[in-house]
């Protein structure tokens, strides 16, 4: 089957400007900021060691890692798609149901829910094999042809953000020895270096070898991974050209072609034989149109650096129309930790969240795709599991599961962890970036066809297994798991009303609602998520006075891996600048107070501060984020030096930090835009075309401790609402007349807007 067969629906605008060149204007777009995106670039003194130096090159769908070893210079080469999605369904225990659950709860704590006679012991398919992961392609030597080796650490390199080029130079200060790009419109590696190249398979235990050969002077891999009896296996092929000073490597797997080999053989032939002055004009010009789409300048150049790097890091993995990334952007093994899968109980979603601010929104494609093509297999779950209509999505999905109906293995072919995979929240957060994506980018087309059928759905299994709890006017929102903390406890004491869980359901019960009424649809449905939400129960909280809030009822406050407490305020969205003053001191003093052992959630914190615009928020973020941030530019889980998990690759999620800087700049949640809603007043900033809720896209600039000047441009029309600071507001719309306006009693500006209209907003009376 044929990678475009695997399509649900792509945006096929956002396709063609970010791979066909040649439709794009003629005259080349003005990247708003570009000392700020030149100050970003990365330099290292060393590449010896792919953890810490490696520099990421990649075009969305192949993507490499740059380092040294042995003095020769090397590339780690992947590509989205490449996937061994065997599933050893046979070594799996059975899949618990609800009824199971509830009848074992005397008899928690244990791992695996098993009925009544079964002999199952283990170890399950997740634990036995590598596989399902992601495989590596290929590993690239750029052979050193001296007689003496140098030594790995006379070799440095400089990436240049603006054209995604790296550089590898022979010493600090001295000259280019590789020049490497991954060409933006075609999946080909372009090196421009006099040193040959050499392609070796990366060999596996788990996958038979690979085979070799050289047709018309074009060197070639070809690599089998076998499939199981409902995934058909799949293969890909790599191929090196070269001629003079360049060098071409071309991967295709066989969702791209009949012949992969063959297909390969060509690009790179092709790659290597054209002009090279036209195929890096070509790759430029798509990297500018997308530099030009937004930036920001701040007075805090580590921030405005973290900013650009994992915008850029995010485009090296991911467009419109290929194959989600998984937990980790290119590979350093054949065994990715945690499989490199997709785990949605916290990780994938932010890889993806600091696309919407920064107006790269089409990037999220991909994650969209992925939950779309799980429904059948989420429907099915949900009846196994709940035996209740709509869907249910478990915190491990894995590249091109088959629909479970149709599958001759055990079980449906389903890995379901039966601990973690019982977050009820997971289900929600799964859909919640479709959501985000139709609120920043609103399409009615892609409502109806994406993101209300997935939060429909969702909301449909909310409302079906609110009727399952206990209680009448509020429930008992049980059984769950808190993500990643207390596991199954006896008789659910530790299970119960999960703040994770309420925040997401009634997150989706509004994200529905709000979806059916745009649509003039499904009023029944309506009706009954607007009750099933009203019986939702309080956040759970401590005894203490004040109290704060915890993960679930009756637990005491903990060390967290995730920041479940923080929850409602982000990602939840419940919580935010305009809930209620007792509610949002709730929450300051929960998030102030909470103890957090460093992995994961230093982007969920560092976002929910900034969304109460709590004093210490600019700094916390700075100094938890740089304490992670890596020679190489990319950010590790945990702080440098606190936790063995950050040697195990460059993990996708630390992309999110770039939401976490744009929050301090714009706000939107709820679909009332704050400006520098953290930023202080004594710190200069602007930034340009950041993205609203709503289609906006806004400029805006703070200097000398006031707003300056506010721009906007209605990208599909609608209300713009704005938390003006000014007492009476000119604006200026398409170039008309200026009119006066005034904030309402909340100190909001609201006024509706025409498709691409543009709005000048200026103070006219003295600040609040």
């Amino acid at each position: 089957m044929k990678l475009a067969n695997h399509l649900i629906y792509v945006q096929t605008l956002a396709v063609l400007l970010i791979l066909s060149p040649s439709i794009l204007l003629s005259q080349e777009p003005t990247v708003p900021y570009p000392k700020a995106l030149q100050y970003a670039d990365i330099s290292v003194d060393r590449l010896d060691n792919i953890i810490e130096y490696a520099l990421i090159v990649g075009n969305g769908d192949i993507n490499a890692l740059v380092y040294a070893q042995g003095g020769q210079v090397q590339m780690m080469l992947t590509k989205n798609d490449v996937w061994d999605a065997r599933i050893d369904s046979k070594l799996d225990p059975p899949i618990p149901t609800l009824d199971l659950i509830k009848k074992q709860a005397g008899q928690f704590p244990k791992n695996e829910i098993l009925p009544e006679g079964s002999n199952w012991k283990g170890p399950d398919s997740y634990s036995a094999h590598p596989y399902p992961c992601p495989r590596a392609c290929a590993a690239l030597t750029l052979v050193n042809m001296p007689a003496q080796p140098r030594k790995d650490n006379t070799l440095c390199g400089r990436l240049d953000l603006r054209r995604a080029v790296a550089n590898v130079l022979d010493k600090p200060g001295g000259k280019p020895i590789a020049q490497i790009r991954a060409l933006a419109d075609r999946n080909v590696f372009l090196i421009r270096s006099s040193l040959a190249g050499q392609i070796d398979a990366v060999k596996s235990a788990d996958i038979p070898a690979a085979t070799s050969g050289e047709a018309d002077g074009v060197r070639w891999i070809t690599q089998q991974i076998p499939g199981d009896v409902d995934w058909p296996g799949m293969s890909f092929a790599v191929a090196k050209a070269t001629s003079g000073d360049l060098t071409a490597v071309a991967i295709v797997t066989s969702l791209e072609a009949d012949d992969p080999k063959a297909r390969a053989i060509t690009l790179a032939h092709d790659a290597a034989a054209s002009d090279v002055t036209k195929s890096i004009e070509r790759h430029d010009v798509i990297w500018n149109k997308f530099w030009s789409r937004s930036g920001i300048e701040i007075d805090q150049r580590d921030l405005s650096d973290i900013w650009y790097r994992n915008l850029y890091f995010l485009r090296c993995t991911s467009k419109p129309g290929v194959v989600s990334p998984g937990l980790f952007a290119s590979l350093t093994s054949d065994k990715p930790a945690w499989h490199g899968d997709y785990h949605t109980n916290y990780n994938i979603q932010q890889t993806f969240w600091g696309a919407f601010a920064a107006n790269q929104a089409e990037l999220t494609e991909p994650y969209d795709r992925l939950i779309s093509q799980y429904m059948p297999r989420a429907r099915w779950l949900c009846r196994r599991i709940f035996s209740i209509d709509g869907v249910y999505i478990p915190h491990v999905l894995y590249a091109y599961e088959p629909d479970p109906e149709k599958c001759k293995s055990p079980g449906g072919r389903q890995y379901i962890h039966h601990v973690w995979g019982f977050t009820l929240g997971v289900n929600g957060f799964s859909v919640q970036p479709l959501w985000w994506h139709y609120k920043y980018a609103p399409d009615r087309e892609f409502l109806k066809n994406v993101a209300y059928p997935a939060v429909r759905d969702v909301a449909v299994f909310q409302a079906n297994f609110i009727d399952l709890c206990e209680g009448d006017e509020t429930v008992v929102l049980a059984p769950t798991v808190s993500p990643e903390h207390w596991g199954w406890t006896k008789n659910f004491h530790h299970n119960r009303n999960g703040t994770f869980d309420i925040a997401l359901f009634q997150y989706i019960f509004e994200a529905a609602i709000e979806g059916a009424t745009t649509l003039n649809c499904d009023a029944e449905l309506v009706a009954r998520w607007q009750k099933a939400a009203k019986r939702l129960p309080a956040y759970p909280t401590t005894k203490t006075a004040p109290p704060i809030v915890v993960d679930v009822q009756d637990a005491p406050p903990i060390t967290y891996n995730i920041a479940v407490p923080a929850v409602p305020v982000f990602p939840g969205d419940v919580v935010t600048w305009f809930s209620p003053e007792p509610e949002k001191d709730l929450f300051r003093r929960t998030i102030k107070d909470l103890k957090w052992n460093g992995n994961n959630a230093a982007v969920c914190l560092a976002i929910a501060r900034v969304r109460l615009s709590m004093p210490d928020a600019l700094e916390w973020t700075k100094n938890e984020l740089t304490a992670r941030r890596r020679s190489n530019g990319t950010l590790t889980m945990n702080r440098i030096g606190q936790s063995p998990f950050n040697d195990f690759g460059h993990y996708t999620e630390t992309f999110g930090a770039t939401m976490a800087i744009s929050e301090l700049l714009i706000q939107s949640v709820g679909d009332i835009i704050r400006l520098f809603p953290a930023w202080p007043k004594d710190r200069d900033a602007s930034f340009t075309d950041l993205r609203a809720q709503g289609g906006f896209l806004v400029s805006a600039e703070q200097k000398g401790g006031k707003l300056r000047k506010v721009a906007v441009r209605s990208t599909v029309g609608g209300r713009l609402q704005w938390l003006c600071p000014w007492g009476e507001v000119s604006v200026v719309r398409n170039g008309a007349k200026p009119t006066t306006l005034k904030p309402d009693a909340h100190g909001i500006i609201r006024l509706d807007t025409k498709a691409s209209e543009q709005l000048i907003f200026h103070a006219i009376a003295s600040s609040r």
